[in-house]
């Protein structure tokens, strides 16, 4: 028998009206999907809010790049550490992370 695979995302949050001095500001936390939103941070206990984060899709191998590119989907291939190459789709042929 095979088990399905659950996916555990990770959301992102932010302090609500407020800049705390302990906290660095945004915050991630892994949980399932069915799990109500934080109210309140679990470092310092103020209120903050789920905020629009970004996403990531991983292609079954009966996609192809190509495939994906018919739907809309821009493909990206790990170039090396930080860079990524576009192989299919519309879009930057070359993404870098620009470390801050």
């Amino acid at each position: 028998m095979r088990l399905k695979e659950k996916t555990m995302p990770i959301y992102e949050y932010e302090p609500t009206e407020h800049e705390c001095q302990m906290c660095p500001g945004r915050f991630e936390a892994l949980q399932s999907p069915e799990d109500d939103a934080l109210e309140f941070c679990p470092s310092c206990g103020l209120p903050c809010r789920r905020v629009i984060s970004r996403a990531q899709f991983k292609l079954s191998n009966a996609v192809s790049a190509d495939d994906a590119a018919k739907k809309g989907f821009t493909t990206y291939k790990k170039a090396e550490s930080g860079v990524w190459e576009k192989i299919a789709g519309e879009g930057n042929d070359i993404l870098k992370r620009e470390d801050t």
